[in-house]
């Protein structure tokens, strides 16, 4: 927010509106509106809390707010400055703070994710006591630490990037331990805000200046490829997106990794985020890519292949795809054909005859799952 920006009345509003909805009187949806309409008419005071509260609440539809996390944050508004901001900087990593805080002392997990105030809070007996008690929703075990400790806040909210780098080798050592690390976690809310924490931390404060920026990308990108969790492969998708134009090997690498994995994690798919790159291919190396991959290719992942690639290629691009369309309806590939039989659905002006392809198939299981579909009997 801007330094300058007027000091403006206490919380109170944005307190009872997050009140109302931990008590279900409103949708999270609806606060993050208020919420923000007040943000943009100066009505609230600056602080730690509140800019987390802001946060925490957009005013757009997706995933709700974590309810222990919003109550933390409740708690801190009545804190003083250095309180507030040390409460803050931990409930919104509440999540990642609560898995860890399972695991035992030097774990490599907890010496690598860990910001540095943080590390040093688990570390000592007294310290994971007060932060069990914060996970439980009470701060003032970590209000009495934080006193006989004098730890600045700011060791709360420093970046995981503490250890300089020198040479994109180090940058590549680097990211394998933070991804290695994070991979060990559950999956969940906890690994991926962890993940999206140190993937942007890295992309943008890496290296120096001479470092080109697709060198960062690629070093970080080629590195999570190798990795199974989905948030990973997610972000590899799209760090490698900015590079691969240029890398047709590159490309077809991270196309068939990430193609076959339609997981989600957090609400972010692998598998999407990848399929709509398959436009750089052209048609024909797109054909060939969906038919070297279609053996380990779900119908999750054909579902995304179809939202991100398939509906608008075959929409845009009719006559280039017809008689691989028609060859896919007459093969024994169910999972493969309903994709294309979908796609075909939802194309403005499908060729006459051509739902026939695939409901009068002669591969009776093509033929049976897409009548199905219709709602026809086999």
């Amino acid at each position: 927010m801007s330094p300058d920006r007027p000091q403006a009345p206490p919380a109170a509003p944005l307190a009872a509106l997050v009140e109302a909805w931990l008590a279900g009187d409103v949708t999270a949806l609806e606060a993050g509106r208020r919420i923000d309409l007040a943000e943009r008419e100066a009505l609230y005071a600056p602080t730690p809390a509140h800019d987390e509260l802001v946060r925490l609440f957009p005013p757009r539809p997706g995933a709700d707010p974590d309810p222990a996390a919003a109550r933390l944050l409740l708690r801190a508004l009545d804190l003083d400055a250095r309180a507030e901001a040390t409460v803050a900087a931990l409930a919104r990593r509440r999540a990642l703070l609560a898995a860890v805080s399972e695991l035992g002392p030097g774990d490599d997990v907890m010496d690598v994710v860990l910001r540095p105030g943080e590390r040093i809070l688990l570390g000592t007996a007294g310290g994971r006591e007060a932060l069990v008690a914060l996970l439980a929703g009470d701060p003032d075990p970590l209000l009495g630490w934080l006193g006989r400790n004098a730890l600045d806040p700011d060791a709360f909210t420093a970046t995981t990037i503490d250890v300089p780098l020198h040479d994109l080798d180090d940058l590549h050592g680097l990211v394998a331990r933070l991804a290695d690390a994070t991979d060990a976690l559950a999956p969940g809310r906890a690994r991926a805000m962890v993940a999206d924490e140190w993937v942007s931390e890295t992309t943008v404060a890496a290296l120096a200046e001479e470092v080109p920026y697709e060198d960062i990308a690629r070093a970080i990108g080629t590195t999570l490829l190798g990795h199974d969790a989905p948030i990973l492969l997610w972000h590899a998708v799209h760090e490698l997106a900015l590079v691969t134009e240029d890398d047709p090997e590159l490309r077809a690498r991270m196309l068939a990794r990430a193609l076959v994995v339609a997981d989600r994690e957090a609400g972010r798919c692998p598998a999407e985020a990848a399929a709509p790159l398959l436009a750089e291919l052209g048609t024909r190396g797109a054909i060939r890519t969906l038919d070297a991959l279609a053996p380990a290719l779900d119908v999750r992942a054909w579902q995304a292949i179809a939202k991100g690639f398939l509906r608008r290629a075959i929409a845009d691009a009719w006559h280039d795809w017809r008689e691989d369309v028609r060859r896919w309806a007459a093969e024994d590939d169910a999972v493969r054909a309903l994709a294309a039989f979908d796609a075909l659905l939802r194309a403005p002006a499908p060729e006459p005859g051509a739902v026939e392809w695939f409901t009068e198939s002669p591969a009776e299981s093509v033929r049976l799952a897409c009548r199905a579909r219709l709602g026809l009997e086999g």
